[in-house]
């Protein structure tokens, strides 16, 4: 077998023309046109739905095992079907879905037509271009490659022979390339698909491919060897002596097998004295991405840096206006102070600090250079001999004043710092101070009124963001650990609403007020900031007051029927209770839906309560009244229109108890080898449950995050991903939700977890664009295993989760703080594998734009690999920052000195730069299936941050992708049990896969349902 690697070298030092590509339909998938395997289950979804008066949109993905197993054994159970995998199961299904050889002609125009080229198809151009390939043959109808010639090369040469010009053939001047449509070209051509049509190659175009392959080398890729035609054709070819000289090459992606006839093919020719192996390659983009590298071609759209510098446009936002004063706590500078500058001999920041010693200066060391905020007589009298030139005033480039870890910045924080702490204030940690006369007894803690300083540069100004907060000690004024201490500053944090936040806002700004406003002083070097704070919106506001763009969007709707548009409510959970989920709509009226079933593995002490727990579902739980989003839980049958099958303790296959004394004298290691072996025993009863019910108590909480097995060790994860392995979709619940304090929550939320597990599709937002995809990407690091992992999700424009992929970065670029980055292939290969496994999902969809989201920013490698793999399609990379120095604070419509009892609205956005906005995706709503006409404010903690938008690539409006995130922030179906969540699901579950991504058990290389992962 041959290596792609290999393969990349020798066929860089082979002679131009001594090799020919053939192309099957596995070649176009990343382009976005299905192969025959594809469109088999294309053709047997528009049948069965047909037959059964069933919307196409229950069986939406058609690559789900459990969706092509219903379609299977309806056709088997018919009988008169070919059997699964028969060669002549696309011809057959396809000629029973359009028996009009017009309507086929039609349908592959319809999937063919408008489709760009793949970067693997760019990169064969180049080669063809180039000369170093002369000829390629395809059954694909497609004119993908054509395409790509003319992208790179708007005046070429190339010829296409296809049934439309055969009469011409023998008259083509051999100069030109040739591409070679052998089962005909759909724009020019009648074309063969039917098993008839498939059986005989036109013979014209037979013998001219057999002329042009004599001394050749022939590379088969992404062809499966099914039809009659072509592999008698090839057979032909290989008893030839004079075809085929240089041998047959046939492409296959790791992992896969070639069906019996085409070894029977290879082995043909290798006793005809040809070379002939199996060549095992990454994928077609991949393989012709490594020869566009090996040939040291250079091309600016295959490069993807001319689409970068074109595609990004302005962000402005267009909502509706923001209906009350809002109050940031960002104050704009007046200028950038001058730093004196002077070369130095001092090389370390260590020696720095050293020769400062108690002077108070404020200096940073950079580049064998001193940059200070202290005068030029403070400076000789410290530094004496250390200063190697003379001392000049100089202003800050504007480079470094955009970088928050550049050493001026560092400046500016310490010259505002230092400023508190000669009020009196303590330094407890870096740009943190807090005030010791505020000490306060609180449950057995010190609590003290700190502040954190952030400083940003945006839309070419300075900005201070003041963050009010606090600092703990113990009760006997010693410094706790750091998972305590963020503990109880959360807790006391969380008791700061809006109107303290205000208060505690005007203490510090008050602090360093000078003549109206904010300043700060450092001999002789100083900045100051305007005052009042940025602020929003309001009526009757002065006309100096300083402002940003900003706007409001509306809650987004949740749709609850895929026909009537009616069916919506901005409560999830009242739609579901007022019209069952949505995947009810795609049944006839009545239409009889099976039981979800449970299986469940419990210690036998708890089984009853585990029970207990489960057939509460089946029952009707009052909601407390602590959470108006949440309806009273009507039961589960009456909430999804599907019945919820608990096994009893009789059904042993199924309900599995064990002896929770001898669990508890393993060692962690152990027990997760019986899990894993309780796991295995289910699989093999598989076909009687959708969902496997692990029960964990309490006292197994010492198994739950082991580190003797591994410091990443995590229960959860480990049983999640095996069971993943396995094919198994796990509940996992630990009995403190059993004991909840809130069960009409846990019922809401555990319901709408198990019935998205069992391939249920509970709501869709009012799609915003229905030819889009989104991506989440986030990426974890092994201290343990020393390897990075790149997490990726894929979703479709409902934002329903489609595919989960984990891949290991071999050679992560690491920038900042230690975070990971692609480079440029590692990202190209990843998008690749996301964009066909949408293609495989969506045989038929077209995909005409990409959204991606991470946290952290997009480097120019990672664009480069990403525009590669997205050729064609609009791109947008979008990073969004869960956590940024940011805060809002709401007054009534007029501005005043008391603040309004609750926080900002949800949906509030600000414009920062052309770049960036800020998105509070947590705060109030009002809205009458919430709370009335008054303020719903989800777990009624603290104030809210918004999100940090900040765009890379891409032309959408900023309003798009402001709703985009919203409607994503309700798209979690693991956390049903709440109106949304903060981080859109793209990187809710990009977290967790990350997480996971440690564990032992973890699956790399390999796409799964992101049901498994729920």
């Amino acid at each position: 077998m041959l290596t792609q690697e290999q393969f990349v070298r020798n066929f860089s030092v082979m002679a131009d023309g001594d090799v020919d590509f053939f192309l099957g339909a596995g070649a176009s998938i990343a382009s976005g046109i299905p192969t025959g395997g594809d469109l088999i289950w294309e053709f047997k979804r528009t049948l069965y739905c047909s037959e059964c008066g069933i919307s196409t949109e229950k069986y939406r993905d058609l690559a789900l095992p459990s969706t092509r197993m219903i379609l299977q054994e309806y056709f088997d159970q018919k009988g008169g079907y070919p059997e699964q995998y028969a060669p002549e199961e696309y011809s057959f299904y396809f000629e029973q879905c359009y028996s009009d050889p017009l309507a086929r002609k039609r349908f592959i125009e319809s999937i063919v037509s408008d489709r760009k080229p793949s970067i693997g198809y760019l990169c064969l151009a180049e080669v063809v271009a180039t000369g170093k390939v002369k000829n390629v043959w395809t059954t694909n109808f497609d004119p993908l490659l054509e395409n790509a010639l003319n992208q790179l090369y708007p005046i070429n040469n190339v010829l296409v022979c296809s049934e439309a010009n055969r009469d011409s053939i023998r008259s083509l001047n051999p100069q030109y390339p040739v591409i070679g449509k052998l089962h005909g070209d759909y724009r020019y051509d009648w074309l063969r698909n039917t098993e008839s049509e498939l059986q005989q190659l036109e013979e014209k175009l037979k013998e001219y491919a057999a002329s042009q392959m004599a001394d050749k080398q022939l590379v088969v890729i992404g062809y499966s060897g099914n039809d009659e035609s072509i592999m008698s054709f090839l057979e032909s070819c290989v008893d030839n002596p004079a075809t085929l000289s240089k041998g047959l090459l046939w492409a296959i992606r790791k992992g896969s097998r070639v069906n019996p006839r085409v070894n029977g093919l290879l082995e043909r020719a290798k006793k005809n004295g040809k070379n002939a192996e199996i060549l095992e390659i990454d994928g077609f983009d991949q393989l012709l991405f490594s020869v566009y590298q090996m040939q040291n071609y250079h091309n600016e759209v295959i490069d993807g840096q001319g689409r970068v510098l074109r595609e990004k446009s302005d962000v402005r936002l267009s909502g509706q206006p923001v209906d009350s004063f809002v109050k940031l706590n960002a104050y704009r500078a007046e200028g950038c102070p001058l730093c004196n500058v002077f070369e130095t001999n001092i090389t370390s920041w260590a020696e720095l600090r050293s020769i400062i010693g108690g002077a108070g200066i404020i200096a940073g060391l950079f580049s064998k250079h001193i940059y200070a905020f202290s005068s030029a007589e403070t400076l000789r009298t410290v530094f004496g001999a250390h200063i190697l030139s003379p001392i000049n005033k100089e202003e800050a480039p504007e480079r470094d004043i955009r970088r928050n870890d550049s050493v001026y910045i560092g400046l500016v924080y310490r010259l505002i710092k230092q400023a508190f702490l000669s009020k009196g204030m303590i330094s407890f940690a870096k740009n943190k101070v807090y005030n010791p006369s505020s000490c306060r007894s609180d449950k057995g803690y010190q609590v003290f009124d700190a502040l954190e300083i952030a400083v940003s540069f945006i839309d070419g100004n300075l900005y201070l963001n003041l963050l009010p907060t606090v600092h703990v000690r113990s009760s006997k004024g010693e410094r706790l650990d750091k998972e305590s201490y963020q503990s109880q500053v959360n807790r006391v944090v969380s008791t700061i609403f809006n109107q303290q936040y205000n208060e505690k806002l005007h203490f510090w700004e008050s602090l360093c007020l000078t003549s109206g406003k904010m300043f700060f002083e450092n001999d002789g070097f100083s900045i100051s900031f305007v005052v009042p704070a940025v602020s929003l919106g309001g009526n009757n506001r002065r006309a100096k007051w300083l402002s940003m763009p900003s706007c409001k969007y509306e809650e987004p709707l949740m749709c609850f029927s895929d026909t009537d548009k009616s069916k919506q409510t901005v409560n999830q959970l009242k739609g579901l209770c007022q019209y069952g989920p949505i995947d009810c709509s795609y049944m006839r009226s009545g239409a009889t839906r099976p039981s979800v079933r449970l299986a469940v593995l419990s210690p036998d002490r708890d089984m009853d309560k585990i029970l207990a727990h489960l057939n509460r579902l089946n029952t009707h739980v009052q909601n407390s009244g602590r959470d108006n989003f949440l309806p009273h839980y009507e039961g589960f049958e009456r909430v999804y229109r599907r019945s919820l099958s608990v096994p009893t303790k009789e059904q042993r296959d199924i309900c599995i108890s064990y002896n929770v004394n001898t669990i508890l004298k393993k060692t962690p290691a152990e027990f997760l080898a019986f899990m894993k072996r309780g796991i295995d025993y289910y699989s093999l009863h598989a076909a009687d449950f959708d969902i496997l019910v692990i029960f964990i108590p309490k006292d197994f909480a010492p198994f739950r995050t082991a580190s003797v097995i591994s410091p990443d060790f995590n229960l959860h994860d480990a049983l999640k991903l095996y069971a993943t392995e396995k094919g198994i979709k796990l509940q996992l619940i630990e009995e403190r939700s059993i004991n909840s304090y809130d069960p009409c929550k846990v019922m809401w939320g555990l319901s709408t977890s198990l019935y998205a597990k069992a391939t249920g599709v509970l709501w869709h937002p009012e799609a915003i664009q229905g030819d889009t995809a989104y991506i989440g990407i986030s990426y974890a690091f092994s201290e343990e295993k020393r390897i990075c992992i790149g997490c990726s999700q894929l979703f479709d424009s409902t934002g329903t989760g489609i595919r989960m992929v984990l891949r290991k970065i071999s050679n992560p670029i690491f920038l900042g703080r230690s975070n990971p980055y692609m480079r440029e292939d590692d990202a190209r290969t990843m998008m690749t594998e996301l964009r066909e496994q949408y293609y495989h999902s969506a045989p038929v969809n077209t995909l005409k734009r990409v959204v991606i989201h991470k946290t952290t920013p997009f480097i120019r490698d990672e664009i480069a690999g990403i525009m590669q793999a997205f050729n064609g399609i609009e791109v947008e990379l979008v990073q969004i920052q869960d956590y940024c120095s940011w805060r809002g604070i709401r007054f009534g419509a007029d501005p005043g000195k008391t603040a309004f009892g609750f926080p900002v609205k949800r949906g509030m956005a600000v414009r920062l730069d052309r770049d960036s906005f800020l998105l509070w995706t947590h705060g109030c709503v009002i809205h009458p299936e919430l709370s009335g006409t008054y303020n719903y404010y989800k777990g009624s903690r603290g104030i809210p941050a918004p999100l940090l938008v900040r765009r890379f690539v891409g032309n959408a409006s900023g309003d798009t992708l402001a709703k985009e995130i919203l409607m994503l922030t309700k798209m979690n179906w693991n956390s049903g049990d709440s109106l949304y969540k903060t981080l859109p699901v793209t990187l809710d579950f990009a977290k967790v896969l990350a997480r996971m991504s440690k564990q032992e058990e973890a699956i790399f290389d390999k796409a799964y349902d992101f049901r498994f992962f729920m």
